[in-house]
C-alpha cells in the first residue's frame, strides 16, 4: 500500500514537472524573433535580361506582403533588409529527340540574396538561390521567365521563414 501511494506521487510529480517542462517550448513562424519588419532593396540585376530584377522584387515583396511572419517596412525603418542581385540568366537546349533534334528549353535564373539585421548590420545569411522552368520548341520563352523567377522568389521566401 505504500509503495502505491509512492508510485502515484511519483508519476504526479513527473506529470506537473512535464507539463512545466512544455511551457518552455514556443511555436513560431520566425527564425529570428527580433526581427519585426523587413525592407526589401529592389534587386540588381547582372545580366542583359532587363526585366529580370523588377519582376522578382516584385514577386518577393508580395509574398512578404501575405506572410504573417514579418511586416513590411521601408529599408530605412526596418529591422532586417533583403538585398541581392541577379547574377545568372541562362536559356539551353534541355533535351533532344532521336535525331538530335531539340525536344525543349530550359531557362534557369540564379540571384544572390543577402538577409541583414539593420540595428548590428549583421549578415544573418546569404545564399545563391536558383529558378527554372522548362519550355517547348516554339514555346513562349517569356512565360518560363516568369515561372523561374516565381520559383526562385518562392526559395528566397522560404529561407526568410525558416532562416
Amino acid at each position: 500500500m505504500i509503495i502505491m501511494r509512492l508510485f502515484c506521487k511519483t508519476i504526479l510529480v513527473l506529470i506537473v514537472l512535464l507539463s512545466f517542462e512544455s511551457c518552455w517550448y514556443s511555436f513560431s513562424d520566425k527564425p529570428f524573433p527580433e526581427i519585426e519588419t523587413l525592407g526589401v532593396i529592389p534587386l540588381e540585376n547582372d545580366t542583359p535580361e532587363y526585366d529580370l530584377a523588377s519582376q522578382a522584387t516584385d514577386n518577393l515583396t508580395s509574398r512578404l506582403a501575405g506572410s504573417s511572419s514579418y511586416k513590411l517596412a521601408s529599408p530605412d525603418a526596418a529591422d532586417a533588409l533583403v538585398s541581392g542581385r541577379i547574377v545568372s540568366y541562362n536559356r539551353r537546349v534541355n533535351t533532344y529527340d532521336e535525331a538530335e533534334d531539340p525536344i525543349d528549353y530550359i531557362v534557369k535564373i540564379q540571384a544572390r540574396v543577402k538577409f541583414i539585421q539593420r540595428s548590428s548590420d549583421k549578415q544573418l545569411w546569404e545564399q545563391v538561390f536558383e529558378g527554372y522552368a522548362v519550355f517547348p520548341i516554339g514555346g513562349d520563352e517569356n512565360d518560363a521567365k516568369s515561372e523561374a523567377v516565381e520559383m526562385l522568389t518562392d526559395r528566397i521566401y522560404n529561407k526568410i521563414k525558416s532562416g
